[in-house]
């Protein structure tokens, strides 16, 4: 038998040995994950994780039973900031902030499997779209960790951001965008090679002189994050400090766009239908919808004060606001429709959606427990005692998966 026959018959047996027993290559060659029946938690997308933050766990609640069918324990000052599900569903990652570690959690199980050391306070992550890598950023490290799923170990760590907080994917994978908070700019990673290519400016930055000192020479707050439209053609990035949403071209990388909103405005949020790109404008207390279509702001409104998030389900936009209320806006209409006082003297954090759009699931901090929203109703339920410090949540398949 020549040489080159043997390779690929030994290629081939060791792939099949590979697709038994690593889930990852397994999606990669086609195969469908299926549920794991007589497992802790048998359907993925049957629970809400949530994350933990005083008690260093991550918890599961099952959807229906409102139970908490597992808790997986990191380890003592740990501090887990976000957590995300592998797009099969196999894995839940969380990144430690106090612990600077990455933590992967076989979800059947709920048992932890690997502890990976990363860069300086790791928060914000993401998944590639075919599950193979894990980006977790490290904002005080200015770095991301590339994580390979397959061997689960650091494989690269790409430097040369500025508070790097959310990373968001192109839909096939090739490209990553990631705010930096720290600056003005969004960097373009090449994910083939995971290598910062680019750094895209938003809007001009004022001269020295035409700067308010008290505003702007201080701490910077830039992008917090490059929220993507549905077919994948644009991002949008709101800048605080410039109170603005620069609108980048995915493919060619150039701003085509600068739409000025409120005053320090946080982050975009994509409307399901993708109508709408919703920024929270913290320094004014006030959300805008800008229109996709036109990239003009549609409508303006007053809201409340720290909003760290906004959910849409039931033909509503839900805005969080941590001082325990929720403000209400139609989407077909552009108005408000009302708020929702969840308590007093508590804080709320943000929030998850079911992918029916029909409940939000919000992790109350203080009170630690998860708050149920019907959106159609607006009607309540808490869940007690899910852990300390509730910092958020995740569904499977939730379109509305974020972090502060």
């Amino acid at each position: 038998m020549n040489t080159a026959k043997q390779f690929f018959i030994a290629s081939g047996i060791a792939l099949g040995a590979s697709l038994l027993t690593n889930p990852v290559l397994a999606q990669h060659a086609g195969a469908h994950v299926q549920t794991t029946p007589g497992a802790l938690i048998p359907d993925p997308a049957a629970v809400v994780i949530i994350v933990n933050r005083d008690s260093n766990e991550i918890a599961f609640m099952d959807i229906k039973s409102r139970n908490i069918v597992a808790k997986t324990f990191l380890g003592k000052n740990v501090n887990p900031h976000m957590a995300m599900m592998s797009p099969d569903g196999r894995y839940v990652v969380t990144g430690g902030t106090r612990a600077n570690k990455a933590y992967i959690i076989e979800t059947a199980t709920a048992k932890l499997v690997k502890e990976i050391p990363v860069g300086m306070a790791p928060e914000h992550l993401a998944f590639s779209p075919d599950g193979r890598y894990y980006y977790q950023g490290n904002p005080d490290g200015d770095s991301v960790s590339v994580i390979d799923m397959v061997s689960m170990t650091v494989i690269k760590t790409i430097t040369g951001f500025a508070e790097p907080l959310n990373i968001t994917f192109t839909p096939d994978g090739s490209k990553a965008y990631v705010g930096n908070h720290g600056a003005h700019w969004v960097g373009v990673i090449d994910v083939k090679r995971h290598e910062l290519l680019k750094k895209i400016q938003v809007a001009e930055v004022p001269g020295i002189a035409q700067l308010d000192p008290d505003k702007y020479l201080g701490e910077i707050n830039g992008i917090s994050n490059a929220s993507i439209s549905n077919d994948g053609r644009y991002l949008y990035a709101a800048d605080g400090d410039l109170g603005v949403v620069g609108v980048i071209d995915t493919r060619d990388d150039k701003v085509v766009k600068v739409i000025r909103v409120g005053a320090k405005p946080w982050r975009a949020y994509m409307s399901h239908d993708g109508k709408y790109a919703v920024t929270v404008n913290n320094g004014d207390e006030t959300v805008s919808f800008i229109d996709t279509k036109t990239n003009t702001v549609a409508a303006t409104w007053p809201a409340g004060p720290d909003m760290t998030g906004v959910n849409f389900a039931a033909g509503k936009a839900f805005v969080i606001s941590p001082s325990g209320f929720l403000y209400v806006y139609n989407m077909k209409s552009l108005r408000p429709a009302g708020r929702i006082k969840v308590g007093t003297n508590i804080q709320i954090e943000t929030a998850t959606t079911d992918p029916a759009e029909e409940k939000l699931y919000l992790a109350n901090s203080t009170d630690h427990t998860v708050v149920i929203i019907d959106a159609k109703t607006e009607k309540m339920e808490s869940v007690a005692n899910v852990g300390l410090y509730p910092w958020g949540t995740h569904v499977m398949d939730s379109k509305d998966n974020y972090c502060h």
